[in-house]
């Protein structure tokens, strides 16, 4: 069978071989489930040495496989001022979801997917080290 779309030059053709039959499992869509951390630690300082920057994060879960469940956590840290600086953060992710899915009699499993971003930002800042201000000739303000 030939279609022809009026005032185009497209067509499609249809042909037996083509049919294939679909089936569907009647069940409302559902996700693996995921997990996301977002780290955040700023440190504006006036000491010349790094700021010493840490960021561990733990993932887990108690049923697999693992359906329909999220988890997010956020963070940030922000230090100013005129020393060196430790910033330390731990966060612990756990989540359960349903581990009886329809789909697991045929196999599918949905794997826990994990996300991690750590953004450490670590500025040197002049207008807060007292040796660079003195060695101006300016006062040093606390």
């Amino acid at each position: 069978m030939k279609i022809v779309f009026p005032g185009s030059p497209f067509w499609i053709i249809f042909t037996p071989s083509l049919l294939v039959p679909v089936t569907s499992i009647q069940m409302p869509a559902q996700a693996a489930c995921v997990m996301t951390d977002v780290s955040l630690q700023v440190a504006i300082h006036g000491s010349p040495n790094p700021a010493n920057q840490s960021n561990q994060v733990f993932m887990g879960t108690g049923v697999q496989p693992c359906w329909g469940n999220t988890t997010t956590h956020t963070s940030t840290q922000l230090y100013v001022g005129s020393g060196n600086t430790t910033q330390q953060r731990t966060s612990g992710h756990f989540v359960e979801g349903n581990g009886d899915h329809p789909l697991a009699p045929y196999g599918i499993q949905g794997p826990v997917v994990g996300t991690q971003i750590s953004v450490p930002i670590d500025i040197y800042s002049p207008a807060h080290d007292p040796n660079f201000l003195e060695s101006l000739g300016l006062p040093i303000n606390p």
